[in-house]
C-alpha cells in the first residue's frame, strides 16, 4: 500500500490552482521541455519552405525575426502564468471572464491540441511502421499509432515532472543525432547547391509571418509551463534557450537540407542515404517530446472544461490522448488537419488580448489581476474580430489581427470598464470549477 501511495505521489496533482515556490522549476528545466516542444520535423519543414520562396540569406533573416518575436510574445505571456502561478486557461479568466475562459477557451485549446496530438500520432505511428518493415516485421500502421500513443500518454499522465525527466534525455541525444545526421547528409550531397541562387517569391516580412503563424500556438499556452518558473528573468531564459536557440538551428539545417537534397525532412534524407534507423530515431523522438505537451496541456484545458477538480488532470490526459489516437488510427487526422489549422487562427488574437489585459490595463502587477465571474464581453468580442481578420486576410492577417485585437480590448475596457471583483486568491481552489 505504501509503493502504492509513493508512485502516485510522483503525479502531478497542481491542475488549476496556483504552484507553490517550492514547486517550482529550474529555467533549465522548463526551458528544456521548450525545446522539446520546438525540436521537431516541422521546425525543419519551416526551414525548407523559406528557403522554397527566397535566398538563403532572406530565408534565415527572416526566421530569425519571427523566432525573436515568438521569444518576446511567449516571455511575455510566460511570465503572467509566473506571476501568478497558474495555467493558460486559468489566466484567460480575467479578459474573457471565468465562464467565458472555461467555456470557449478551453474548449479551442483542447480540441486544437487533441487535433495536434492526432496529426504528429500518426506521422510518427506511419514512420515506425515503416521502419519495421524495413527489417523485416509486419508491424500495422494503425497497431503502431496505437502503441506510440499510449507511449506518449505515459509521459504526459505523469505531469511536468514526467516532461522534464523526458527532455532531459531526449534533447541533448537529438541534439546530437540531427547534427550527426546533417553532417552525413551535406557530405554525402556536398555543398554546391548552397552556391545557387534561390526564388524571390515570398518578401522577408512574408517569412517573418509565416515563421510567427508557425509558433503561434506555442506562444499562446506558454504559461502552462512558465507557471513553474520562479522568476520573470527565468522565463526571458527559459524562452530564448529553448524557443530561439533549437529552432533558430532547426530552422538553418532544413534549409540547408532543402537546398541540398530537395527534401526538407531528415528522416527521409537519411532513409535515401542509407540511414532509415537514425531517421526514424530523429522523428520519433522529435514527435514524442513535442506530442506529450500537447496531451498534457488539453488535460489541463478538460480540467477546466468540465469542472473536475485539480487531481483529475492525470485522468484528463490520458482522456486527451486516447482520443487523438483514435481518431490518428482512423485516418480522420488526415481531415481535421484543416480543422486544426483553422482553430490555430485564434490563437494569436487569444495572446494580444491576454498581453494588453495584464501588462497595460493591470500594469504588470499579479496583485490587479481579476476576473469575473461570467463572460467578459470586452475580451470575446475582441477575440472575434481578431480572429476573423486573421482568418480572412492570409498573407498579414496573422499580425493584423494580433493588434487588432489587442486594440479593440483596449478601447472597450475604456469605453466600458468591468466589474472584475475576484482576485488571486479567490482563485485558489475554485478557478471557476464549482
Amino acid at each position: 500500500m505504501a509503493e502504492n501511495q509513493t508512485k502516485e505521489s510522483k503525479i502531478e496533482k497542481i491542475t488549476l490552482n496556483i504552484v507553490p515556490q517550492d514547486k517550482r522549476k529550474s529555467w533549465l528545466d522548463v526551458s528544456l521541455i521548450q525545446a522539446g516542444v520546438y525540436i521537431c520535423v516541422p521546425s525543419l519543414l519551416l526551414g525548407g519552405l523559406l528557403i522554397s520562396s527566397m535566398s538563403m540569406t532572406h530565408a534565415i533573416i527572416a526566421g530569425m525575426l519571427g523566432y525573436l518575436i515568438s521569444v518576446v510574445i511567449t516571455a511575455a505571456i510566460g511570465i503572467i502564468g509566473e506571476d501568478i502561478g497558474v495555467p493558460t486557461c486559468v489566466v484567460t479568466m480575467s479578459s474573457f471572464g471565468k465562464q467565458g475562459a472555461r467555456i470557449i477557451i478551453s474548449l479551442i485549446f483542447a480540441i486544437a491540441m487533441i487535433g495536434w496530438f492526432s496529426v504528429q500520432n500518426a506521422v510518427c505511428g506511419s514512420a515506425f511502421s515503416t521502419l519495421m518493415n524495413q527489417v523485416g516485421i509486419n508491424l500495422p500502421a494503425g497497431v503502431s499509432i496505437a502503441i506510440w500513443g499510449i507511449i506518449m500518454l505515459l509521459t504526459a499522465v505523469y505531469g511536468i515532472d514526467g516532461l522534464k525527466i523526458l527532455n532531459q534525455i531526449s534533447v541533448p541525444a537529438l541534439a546530437v543525432i540531427i547534427t550527426v545526421g546533417c553532417a552525413m547528409a551535406v557530405n554525402k550531397y556536398g555543398t554546391d547547391a548552397l552556391n545557387t541562387s534561390g526564388t524571390e517569391s515570398m518578401t522577408v516580412l512574408g517569412g517573418v509571418v509565416l515563421t510567427a503563424s508557425f509558433l503561434s500556438v506555442g506562444m499562446t499556452c506558454a504559461s502552462d509551463f512558465t507557471r513553474y518558473q520562479k522568476t520573470r528573468g527565468g522565463v526571458w531564459t527559459s524562452s530564448f534557450l529553448g524557443i530561439m536557440v533549437p529552432g533558430g538551428i532547426l530552422l538553418v539545417m532544413g534549409a540547408v537540407l532543402t537546398k541540398l537534397t530537395g527534401q526538407n525532412d531528415l528522416s527521409i534524407v537519411l532513409a535515401d542515404i542509407g540511414l532509415p534507423i537514425l531517421g526514424a530515431l530523429i522523428l520519433i523522438l522529435a514527435t514524442w517530446t513535442t506530442n506529450t505537451t500537447n496531451a498534457y496541456s488539453a488535460g489541463i484545458d478538460f480540467v477546466m472544461l468540465f469542472k473536475l477538480k485539480d487531481d483529475k488532470r492525470a485522468m484528463t490526459t490520458m482522456v486527451a490522448g486516447v482520443i487523438g489516437t483514435i481518431l490518428a488510427v482512423a485516418g480522420f487526422s488526415n481531415y481535421f488537419n484543416n480543422f486544426v489549422n483553422m482553430l490555430g487562427t485564434f490563437f494569436m488574437p487569444v495572446a494580444g488580448v491576454m498581453l494588453v489585459d495584464y501588462w497595460i490595463i493591470r500594469k504588470g502587477d499579479p496583485n490587479k489581476w481579476a476576473y469575473c465571474d461570467g463572460f467578459s464581453w470586452s475580451g470575446i468580442i475582441a477575440w472575434v474580430a481578431g480572429g476573423l481578420i486573421t482568418y480572412f486576410m492570409p498573407t498579414w492577417g496573422l499580425f493584423l489581427g494580433f493588434f487588432a485585437s489587442m486594440a479593440i480590448y483596449w478601447i472597450l475596457k475604456l469605453v466600458m470598464p468591468g466589474s472584475e471583483t475576484k482576485t488571486v486568491a479567490d482563485s485558489i481552489n475554485e478557478p471557476g470549477m464549482e
